[in-house]
């Protein structure tokens, strides 16, 4: 009939009036109706109808997700590589400290993911890490491991060495970890006494966030070699170490001249590097004894560090964590206690950390 459309899949007795249309405005990505009356054939046939009108509205692309809905941003991943532990009870405890700060991290940083592996373990999981984490002594794994590390800092991947691991001694690793993390220990140049350091301020950078004043009695290693005018390196902890700790004789890791020429200024013990060609770093000097983790802006240092190295974004606070009792810090150790180790003593030492 003149002045009449017919509705796909419609019967031959229901027909349509011509403004009862699909129809789709310029411009637009909805399907209007356009009639103002409930026609008859809407009220027979309706499956073949209804098809029709899938059909139609899949064609007009109006059948989509919200532009709106963002994929979910992938965790970055940590991977924790460590040596075994020496030095006695709760000393150079690497796999005890790293499975401690990956199960924080896993808890209570929802950017990161970590896991954590023994350096004789299968490492293949370092081949999709965003961030990783060494623990050794000699620099072992920095040696062991540099040709297999190269590419990935060249990818960007970033790097965090822990303690003696920032003291390789052999040449080319020292240079490597110049070139990955901005500074390294270098023997005749750098010194590594105990003491305790008084950190008072913080520098304005995503790895400080949350930080407090605080001490801590550690082997503190300082005077490290850093990449020319530290371009690109950022001080996180910094203090005067006492001159005591300057006036060791000459030797590897005792003192030399350049150490005793700087009485009364402040040493770098941890910092972090932006690379030129991307990639980041972090070197910690501290951590000789495992209890010292049981100082709260100590241990949030370096798990801000660690999401920082990972690319991903540090709370504004930082990275939360409970203050671990002796009890729970023995429990990550997980070795007999030796029967001289005088507990009623250390657990006061851990009380006095947080004042």
């Amino acid at each position: 009939m003149p002045g009449r459309s017919r509705l796909p899949g419609a019967d031959s007795g229901c027909d349509t009036p011509a403004a009862f249309a699909l129809n789709k405005p310029h411009g637009s990505g909805s399907l209007l109706w356009t009639a103002k009356a409930n026609p008859p054939f809407m009220r027979h046939n309706r499956f073949p109808l209804l098809l029709a009108l899938a059909l139609a509205l899949v064609a007009f692309g109006t059948v989509a997700v919200p532009s709106h809905a963002a994929p979910a941003t992938a965790k970055k991943q940590i991977v924790f590589v460590h040596g075994p532990a020496s030095h006695g009870y709760g000393g150079h405890a690497y796999g005890p400290a790293f499975r401690m700060l990956a199960r924080i991290l896993n808890e209570n940083a929802p950017a990161v993911t970590a896991v954590v592996v023994q350096d004789n373990a299968d490492l293949s999981v370092l081949d999709t890490a965003d961030a990783i984490v060494l623990g050794s002594d000699g620099g072992g794994l920095v040696k062991t491991l540099g040709n297999r590390l190269e590419p990935l800092m060249a990818k960007g991947v970033g790097l965090a060495c822990i303690h003696y691991t920032v003291d390789p001694t052999d040449p080319k690793a020292i240079q490597r970890l110049i070139a990955w993390m901005g500074g390294a220990y270098e023997q005749h140049w750098s010194v590594n006494p105990f003491w305790e350091a008084e950190f008072k301020t913080f520098p304005d950078h995503p790895v400080a966030r949350g930080l407090k004043p605080f001490k801590a009695n550690d082997e503190w290693y300082y005077h490290m070699r850093f990449v020319p005018d530290m371009k690109g390196v950022t001080s996180i902890l910094s203090a005067v170490p006492p001159e005591s700790t300057r006036q060791g004789p000459d030797g590897p890791h005792s003192g030399n001249a350049q150490v005793r020429a700087r009485q009364g200024m402040a040493e770098v013990v941890a910092w972090v590097y932006e690379r030129p060609g991307g990639g980041r770093g972090f070197g910690f000097t501290g951590m000789h004894t495992h209890w010292t983790w049981a100082q709260d802006s100590f241990r949030k240092s370096v798990l801000n560090a660690l999401v920082w190295i990972a690319g991903a974004e540090v709370p504004a606070d930082g990275v939360p964590s409970k203050t671990p009792t002796l009890d729970e810090l023995e429990a990550d150790l997980g070795m007999p206690r030796p029967r001289d180790f005088n507990a009623d003593a250390t657990r006061k030492l851990i009380e006095a950390m947080n004042p």
